[in-house]
């Protein structure tokens, strides 16, 4: 005896309830699988596709009693197989019952595919197609306990299932080419981290060079989770220090964040850091996650933290006290786990003192100091690096042969003074390949006025030593054309008194005496065109820090 509307509406209200009972389609699609258990002789449901153009039918789930599977199972088809009805759309609300799917070849196909999960027995099928507007998602099927063992009550219920099982298939497909995307987005993060991973430990240019004190110093860190603070004049490389930390770092396979402090206006420095709430502000239509959160049990890196303004100062050393954070709008705490390395190319102490910095986030940064030297302090590293940047350009120019530099280039390049640094050279060399990709590249012509602005440091003063000891003993062994012992019209200092070999000096006497001929030669100027710097082939910086140690002034040629 039919049942009555009532009896349908109350079922299929049910049905869909559970269709809808949670976010997660396949909890739901479980909890709805114990519902049709209770109305339908049922050992499972599947969702199937067929393509008429490769003559297969392709299993997409199975849903069972406490289980969901995602199958992915492709079952290759006869042409005589293709033709049958299990197959085929048999339009909406169209439903087919096969009575014993092992006395059909697509039954016996559909059941062997899924003897792993579901026991091979024969059993009943009702099958029908889902259709969403004029496409057809694939056909829904409900493999009875036994065969003969659907009823046309069932196949009455079956079919008020439909409408409502093709919404919830179209958001399943739809959810389920989610994951694959978020999946090969997963497998593409993994293989750019691995890339990542293997660029990080190629040879640093200048690690047995002008930066072997500074990689001597990162190499301390290893194993250690200490918080770091790279030290360094913009463009000389403290992102690829900070990649190098993370490479030996014991979380160098976690999330590792990266940040530029200056990059960000000071309005959304907060959000960035620490995230916000949904209606936290005019825009704010989603939650988000601020970098803290992201890195959660990995690293983040600060550059340019001397950028960061002070109200968000006061948010940072919080995080670095207690490892708390708020978004903003949310007044619920959150716990993160986060190393810290930053970088500046600021002087923190002044800032400090002028009261830009704050003092307590200070100290909590400058728990291991590394500090990056200038190119200026590194000349000896210029030759490789601009072979490197030379190799690089070209690959990116799709150039098969590296162009030759002048030689008259090369020297100029070391007594430039890189106030961009490393970035700078980088630069012009790119520059210099695109203006002359056949070569040679006369990377000197491209060179800025120098103007000798930048004073030495003291972390830079042992190569600074080396490349002065090295300029002014050429300059007593006559090797520097152009710069006489002795000037002219220098009246502290005669011929005779400079060009006496019978004479013994001390070291810094002959150092002494060679620049105050060059200061007098050059009438006190140190930089530009005749000046000291330029007879002596120093860097005006480099003669500069000479004098302030040696107590000379560029009065005291006259």
């Amino acid at each position: 005896m039919p049942h009555s509307k009532d009896h349908h509406l109350h079922f299929l209200s049910e049905a869909v309830s559970r269709l809808s009972s949670s976010l997660d389609i396949q909890e739901s699609l479980v909890d709805t699988f114990d519902f049709l258990a209770d109305h339908f002789p049922l050992e499972a449901i599947s969702l199937h596709q067929y393509s008429p153009d490769l003559k297969n039918l392709k299993l997409l789930f199975l849903v069972r009693s406490k289980h969901f599977h995602f199958v992915e199972i492709v079952v290759p088809l006869l042409h005589e197989d293709s033709r049958n009805v299990f197959l085929h759309d048999q339009g909406i609300g169209g439903v087919t019952i096969l009575p014993n799917n092992m006395e059909n070849p697509i039954g016996r196909l559909h059941s062997g595919a899924l003897a792993s999960l579901v026991p091979m027995q024969g059993r009943a099928y009702m099958v029908s197609a889902l259709q969403s507007g004029k496409e057809t998602l694939g056909h829904l099927c409900l493999m009875g306990t036994s065969p003969d063992c659907f009823t046309p009550e069932h196949e009455e219920k079956f079919n008020l299932l439909l409408t409502p099982f093709a919404l919830t298939m179209s958001n399943l497909l739809q959810y389920k080419r989610t994951l694959e995307f978020q999946e090969n987005l997963s497998a593409e993060r993994d293989g750019l981290e691995k890339d990542l991973e293997s660029l990080r430990g190629q040879h640093i240019v200048g690690e047995r060079g002008g930066l072997k004190t500074t990689m001597e110093t990162v190499r301390q860190l290893e194993g250690r989770e200490v918080p770091a603070l790279i030290l360094g004049e913009t463009g000389v490389g403290k992102e690829l220090i900070a990649d190098a930390i993370q490479s030996i770092s014991p979380r160098k396979d976690r999330s590792f964040i990266k940040l530029n402090c200056g990059a960000i206006p000071d309005t959304l420095v907060d959000s960035e850091l620490f995230g916000y709430e949904k209606g936290a502000f005019t825009g704010a239509t989603t939650s988000r996650q601020g970098r803290f959160e992201q890195a959660h049990k990995g690293t983040l890196f600060l550059d340019e933290v001397g950028e960061l303004p002070l109200q968000a100062q006061v948010r940072l050393l919080r995080v670095l006290q207690d490892g708390i954070i708020e978004r903003i709008g949310g007044g619920k705490p959150i716990s993160v786990d986060v190393r810290v390395i930053a970088a500046t190319h600021r002087n923190l102490e002044e800032m400090v003192q002028e009261g830009t910095f704050r003092e307590d986030l200070y100290y909590r940064l400058y728990v291991f100091p590394v500090y990056v030297p200038p190119l200026r302090e590194r000349t000896l590293d210029i030759p490789e690096l601009v072979h490197y940047f030379l190799r690089r350009a070209c690959d990116e120019l799709g150039l098969g042969t590296l162009p030759q530099l002048p030689h008259t280039a090369v020297e100029r390049l070391l007594e430039y003074s890189w106030p961009g640094n490393v970035r700078e050279l980088e630069n012009l060399v790119k520059r210099g390949v695109t203006l002359h990709p056949r070569g040679p590249v006369p990377l000197h012509t491209l060179l800025p006025r120098d103007q000798g602005l930048f004073p030495a440091t003291e972390e830079g003063q042992s190569h600074l030593e080396k490349t002065i000891d090295a300029r002014i003993q050429a300059a007593l062994a006559g090797r520097l054309p152009g710069l006489p012992l002795v000037a002219e019209n220098a009246p502290s200092i005669s011929r005779q008194e400079a060009g006496s070999a019978t004479e013994i000096k001390t070291y810094n006497e002959a150092v002494l005496e060679v620049i105050r001929v060059a200061l007098a030669k050059s009438n006190g100027k140190i930089h530009g065109p005749g000046g000291a710097a330029e007879l002596l082939k120093l860097n005006p910086s480099t003669l500069r820090s000479k004098m302030r140690k040696l107590g000379l002034s560029a009065s005291d040629s006259t």
